[in-house]
């Protein structure tokens, strides 16, 4: 029984956001293929999947109001909160960010978890992964020199669809809070733990994953909050200093919160 096949969504599109910064922001260089295992595959294991909605729901400019807000309104949040900050993201459409995901979801074929129970990437498909939400991303530099930070949005149908999603990221972090991953003959034993935040969204979860390789560690930060209907989960790097990583989450799950309720 795969219970936490719902997380695959989430891998798959860290992996293609972390691919697709080619064109870095802020100057930093472009990553290698020469990437290790955990570079690749690791930061993705404790991010929550990409929510899912009803193709018939219709945009709305209030979230709170029980309607999707389309893939253009979603954008046009991600951008406000990057020109406020000056984050110089690259940000995502929604069917770019599909096809992303759909290339992510290949290059994760190859991926050996134990135990199988834990397998995120098994009986993914790109219909599963990409759904009918509405979609839009941003990626831009953070604090960590292995990964970029992301920040994506889905607009459902509903305010409980959103809760729902953020409940199926509570029921798999009760499934799988330990798992191996081997990936390109390398073994990265991975961890994921709730992390404590106070952020202004609804509701919220925030976990801190852990990717351990032969002479590697790399953490990250996700957090999944809940702002009316829309659904936003916000991945960061994580630095040498895990607080400040945490606040960072925080921070731009609010900002992004403060944006969804001004439209």
């Amino acid at each position: 029984m795969r219970r936490v096949v719902r997380l695959a969504g989430g891998l798959t599109l860290v992996l293609a956001l972390t691919a697709c910064t080619a064109d870095p922001p802020r100057g930093q260089p472009p990553e290698q293929p020469s990437q290790t295992a955990a570079q690749t595959a690791a930061p993705a294991s404790g991010t929550p999947a990409p929510a899912t909605s009803s193709p018939t729901a219709t945009p709305s400019s209030t979230p709170g109001s029980g309607s999707r807000l389309s893939a253009e309104q979603l954008e046009a949040v991600l951008a406000a909160v990057s020109e406020a900050e000056s984050l110089n993201a690259q940000i995502i459409a929604d069917a770019e960010l599909r096809a992303l995901e759909e290339e992510g979801a290949r290059g994760a074929e190859d991926i050996v978890v134990t135990p199988e129970e834990c397998n995120v990437y098994a009986e993914s498909s790109t219909e599963s992964l990409s759904a009918e939400a509405s979609r839009a991303a941003m990626t831009f530099a953070g604090e960590s020199s292995l990964q970029p930070d992301t920040v994506s949005l889905s607009g459902l149908a509903s305010e409980e669809a959103a809760r729902t999603q953020l409940r199926a990221g509570r029921d798999q972090l009760d499934a799988c809070s330990e798992f191996t991953m081997e990936v390109s003959n390398q073994e990265i034993r991975t961890t994921v733990s709730e992390v404590d935040v106070d952020t202004a969204a609804d509701e919220d979860l925030a976990l801190r994953t852990t990717a351990r390789v032969p002479g590697t560690i790399q953490e990250s930060i996700t957090v999944r909050a809940v702002v009316g209907s829309t659904v936003v989960d916000v991945l960061v790097g994580g630095s040498p200093d895990p607080a400040a990583d945490a606040a960072r989450a925080e921070r731009l799950t609010d900002l992004v919160a403060a944006e969804l309720r001004a439209r």
